[in-house]
């Protein structure tokens, strides 16, 4: 029934002001019920008929002649008026006459009837019968020069507080509660527009990107939780809207690459199908090509599966105690016929005892990736320099190993692109240099230890990529790696 938040707060106001006035009216009734307001008012109507019905007896003569048929008649009618009933007392505090026939002989209870003998104008009594009573006296002549006394009493229940109530308070609260009542309601619907209308327009905008307009945005507006909404949503759509766009470009570069091996593997094939390719040589060197190719491919898929299980977060990384001085040097053998064949020399300034929590065997991974690129782009004298030192930070204390070599180095706008997946210098994109995913992998596995991979380079003077890892210790256990933030 109250589904819009329009209704709802409406409702809610509505619910509060009504709770509101209820418990302002059980605390009235309550300050009523303890406070003597409504008995003085009873005590002013009862004076109120007394004075009205003396005057009545004044004026037909009744006065004169009490207890007398016409002096009964007055007070019957005045009782009946005045929705109150009247008694008369003789000087011995005996009921004589009773204007509800019940009392008549009856004497009223001793503390009241000495109040009334000492010449007191108001009290309360219980009745003979039960129930209390309250009373307003006036004293009248009696035959024989005695007193008498006329008592114009009503009776002191529940209901006739909640009479009084009713006729006095209950009027005022409720003209106030149907002001407030409607102040609540302009107030839900002022206050429920400046909620709701950012709302819908957030929701029109999360439409619209459902629909396929990845660049809609909501605009900025309301109160601050709205503006804070309404700019998550904005941050989102701007991660969705790249998540897409890297998605189109990882399938167009994936389609890319796998066109260019295809079409060796499919045209060598051809040949050899159709006899082109007959001669031993030839035969041979076709043979060559689909196997490069496919190898090719191969390392091209594992790759890609490797990025995809970084991306589901199903990497798993053990966390061991890593000494990074042997691991680098087990690294650099294994590039030392490479480096001699190039007549490349080597530096290598590791520290000692240089200890990270990590996966060994990733680790070495990242190293020989990265020695294993620059000494690929390293024309025949350069150097390569490997070096490995603590680092103190303000919040923690790091490993940073430095891979820097006299190469061709990588232009400015390549280097800040350098490890984004299918991303190559060579625009050529020539088949020795691979898919471009390896420096993509490298940092998805910095990454994962809590390191930091950074590249800086120079046009002809050569390149330095530099691996932060965080020194921690801690025993032998394996880790699941959650992804960081979406890959570009």
């Amino acid at each position: 029934m109250f589904r819009s938040l329009h209704s709802r707060l409406l409702m809610s106001y509505v619910a509060v002001v009504l709770v509101c006035l209820t418990l302002v009216g059980l605390g009235l009734l309550l300050f009523v019920r303890a406070s003597p307001l409504w008995t003085n008012a009873a005590f002013l109507r009862l004076e109120a008929a007394a004075r009205e019905t003396v005057a009545d007896l004044r004026d037909a003569g009744s006065l004169q002649s009490p207890l007398g048929e016409q002096f009964h008649k007055t007070l019957t009618r005045a009782a009946e008026e005045n929705e109150v009933r009247v008694l008369v007392l003789d000087a011995k505090g005996t009921i004589r006459l009773d204007s509800g026939k019940d009392w008549e002989g009856e004497l009223l209870e001793e503390p009241a009837r000495a109040r009334v003998l000492r010449g007191h104008t108001r009290g309360t009594f219980t009745a003979p019968n039960g129930g209390r009573w309250v009373f307003v006296g006036q004293a009248v002549p009696a035959p024989g020069g005695d007193r008498q006394t006329l008592l114009f009493v009503s009776p002191q229940g529940r209901l006739l507080m909640l009479v009084w109530f009713a006729e006095n308070l209950l009027p005022p609260l409720v003209r106030a509660g149907a002001v407030a009542l409607v102040l609540s309601i302009l107030m839900a619907l002022i206050i429920s527009r400046s909620v709701v209308a950012p709302l819908r327009r957030v929701a029109s905008a999360a439409e619209s990107i459902a629909q396929g307009e990845t660049d809609t945005r909501a605009p900025v507006s309301g109160p601050s939780e709205m503006r804070g909404l309404a700019r998550s949503f904005n941050a989102m759509a701007e991660q969705v809207e790249a998540a897409q766009q890297s998605q189109r470009d990882f399938v167009a570069n994936v389609s890319h690459e796998l066109k260019t091996p295809l079409t060796s593997i499919q045209g060598f094939s051809q040949a050899l199908v159709d006899g082109t390719a007959s001669a031993p040589e030839t035969t041979a060197r076709a043979a060559r090509v689909i196997h490069e190719e496919a190898e090719r491919m191969r390392r091209m898929v594992d790759e890609l599966l490797i990025l995809a299980r970084f991306d589901a977060g199903q990497v798993v990384m053990a966390r061991d105690p890593v000494e990074l001085g042997p691991l680098l040097r087990g690294c650099v053998e294994k590039l030392a016929p490479q480096m001699d064949a190039a007549g490349l020399d080597l530096e290598v300034d590791v520290s000692e005892r240089l200890f990270v929590t990590g996966d060994a065997d990733r680790l070495a991974q990242v190293f020989a990736n990265l020695l294993g690129n620059a000494v690929a782009h390293m024309p025949a004298g350069g150097k390569v320099t490997v070096t490995a030192h603590p680092v103190d930070a303000p919040d923690a204390q790091f490993v940073e190993a430095t891979i820097t070599d006299t190469g061709e180095g990588i232009p400015l706008e390549d280097a800040r692109e350098i490890f984004g997946r299918f991303y190559q210098v060579d625009k050529a994109r020539r088949h020795s240099r691979g898919a471009g995913l390896g420096l993509a992998i490298t940092k998805e596995i910095v990454w994962a230890h809590g390191g930091d991979i950074t590249a800086e380079s120079v046009v002809g003077l050569g390149s330095k990529f530099t691996v932060r890892l965080p020194t921690r210790e801690g025993s032998t256990e394996t880790t699941v790696v959650k992804r960081r933030k979406i890959a570009p």
